[in-house]
């Protein structure tokens, strides 16, 4: 439970310079340790651990800061690796493989075993899994790793603990409120002035002497990170929060950044926004392109990125800090993050994609670390054109962007807020479909809604009218309106 704050520091331009050439040594030892990561992890079938003896590279900047890059370079590889287990075991489940087959392929990634050269027996076996569902698994999961580029080590922002540099209070006001002392391996020692703010001074918690070194996007510069240990804090607030909802959905506009299932619409004119901020993105992408540059060459590009995901981590943070506030909740029920928006370019829904969904999980887990507040995830298949009201799933459901009004039953909503209810409606019915492939969602929603027409039908006495907001009986069409089937269409 450590929390980060951006600390500003005056160090002068031959201190920049040094604390700048530490960081590409460490940087260089951090991509050679990874480079030797990964031939552990295809020789073997894991990587080497956050204890993999790394003596070879304390030439690049000494034992202590190689040993501080093996831990980073450990937990990056282990949050890419995960991420490609969730592809890997998305993959065999909309395959049209064997529930055996499939069954072994999810214990094989289950245990991260694709390239491992052990045994591995499924619980309450005895013989292996068989030879040729292991070579399937290791070819899926080549696969999966083709599609992504290996995370650069060489980009890593050094974190630095007191082996290496010492954070003390100054002694007086004159050049800052903190000193960072450096102690490098052959070099002299120096130290930078730190200036602290107010959000950082009123952190409860307890203080780590850790710092962290970020280089600016130019190279010509950096800031510095400080770490503070949140556990006694957190362990405080948990106690202290009371809950009031069992558990709260929430779904995902456009117009409106967050819907929630009581009817809150959070984050208005976030798409308007982003699209004001894409038009100046595109217009600068353009011009580098043709000047035969990239457009991460331009000043002003690289700010506007930084504009659009200051933007979307407030927009995401304020909403869901207000949830908690209104509603107080145990859990909260979110579909499968994808943030990509329509009418945007490929660019920009490629940076709110990217930074929405690590934004939303980071702050989902630091209300679990704060309050205790739990996540689930749900698979967000046609939760747009089902009705929270009646099941019935279709397109023609989906009058625009926010009018929802189900063809079979009449219930009207805002389309953003009957999707927040669907989704907590599959929560609670034990629904979440989230190792299910589209087409099978469809089917088991269009069974279950046949089965509540049924039943109704059946329930009716005779000579009486079904009520209106009750679904209609089977083989009839509301009045006024022909019959629509279930639609295939996408979300």
């Amino acid at each position: 439970m450590i929390r980060a704050d951006t600390i500003r520091h005056s160090a002068n331009a031959g201190k920049v310079e040094r604390v700048l050439a530490l960081t590409r040594r460490y940087r260089a030892c951090a991509a050679g340790i990874a480079a030797s990561q990964w031939r552990t992890f295809f020789k073997t079938g894991e990587f080497g651990g956050k204890y993999q003896n790394v003596s070879a590279f304390n030439t690049h900047c000494g034992a202590a800061p190689a040993q501080m890059a093996r831990a980073q370079v450990s937990a990056m590889l282990g949050s890419f690796l995960s991420n490609r287990q969730n592809e890997f075991r998305d993959t065999v489940t909309r395959s049209s493989l064997a529930s055996e087959i499939k069954y072994a392929l999810h214990t094989i990634n289950r245990r991260q075993a694709w390239f491992s050269r052990e045994d591995v027996t499924i619980k309450g076996e005895i013989a292996p899994i068989p030879a040729e569902i292991r070579r399937l698994a290791r070819w899926i999961m080549r696969a999966v790793l083709r599609r992504h580029r290996r995370p650069n080590a060489r980009g890593i922002a050094p974190v630095l603990d007191m082996r290496t540099v010492k954070v003390s209070a100054a002694a007086g006001a004159r050049h800052g409120d903190l000193w960072a002392s450096f102690r490098l391996v052959g070099q002299p020692a120096f130290a930078i002035p730190l200036h602290t703010h107010a959000h950082w001074r009123g952190r409860q918690g307890k203080r780590c002497n850790v710092l962290q070194v970020v280089p600016d996007a130019s190279g010509a510069g950096f800031s510095v990170r400080l770490m503070t240990d949140m556990a006694e804090a957190f362990a405080e607030s948990r106690a202290a929060y009371l809950t009031r909802t069992e558990w709260i959905g929430v779904d995902f506009g456009l117009a409106n950044l967050i819907a929630t299932d009581r009817g809150d619409l959070m984050g208005r004119g976030f798409l308007a926004a982003m699209r004001r901020l894409d038009e100046q993105l595109v217009a600068i992408a353009r011009h580098r392109m043709r000047a035969g540059g990239k457009p991460r060459d331009s000043a002003r590009y690289r700010g506007l990125v930084d504009r659009v995901r200051g933007i979307v981590k407030t927009r995401i943070n304020t909403a869901l800090n207000r949830i908690v506030s209104l509603h107080a909740p145990a859990e909260i029920v979110v579909e499968r993050l994808d943030f990509r928006m329509p009418g945007l370019s490929r660019r920009l829904n490629r940076i709110i994609s990217n930074c929405g969904r690590a934004v939303f999980r980071a702050k989902l887990a630091d209300l679990k670390d704060r309050f205790g507040v739990e996540a689930a995830e749900i698979n967000p298949a046609y939760t747009s054109q089902e009705c929270s009201r009646c099941g019935f799933v279709s397109r023609e459901n989906r009058l625009s962007q926010s009018r929802f009004r189900c063809v079979q039953c009449g219930h009207t909503a805002h389309a953003d807020v009957d999707g927040a209810k669907v989704i907590t409606a599959r929560r609670s019915r034990g629904l979440d479909f989230r190792f299910t492939a589209r087409g099978q969602v469809l089917a088991e929603l269009q069974r279950r809604f046949g089965e509540r027409r049924r039943r109704h039908h059946n329930d009716v006495p005779r000579g009486t009218k079904a009520s209106s907001r009750q679904p209609i009986p089977h083989g009839q069409s509301p009045p006024g309106r022909t019959e629509i089937r279930l639609s295939h269409e996408s979300r």
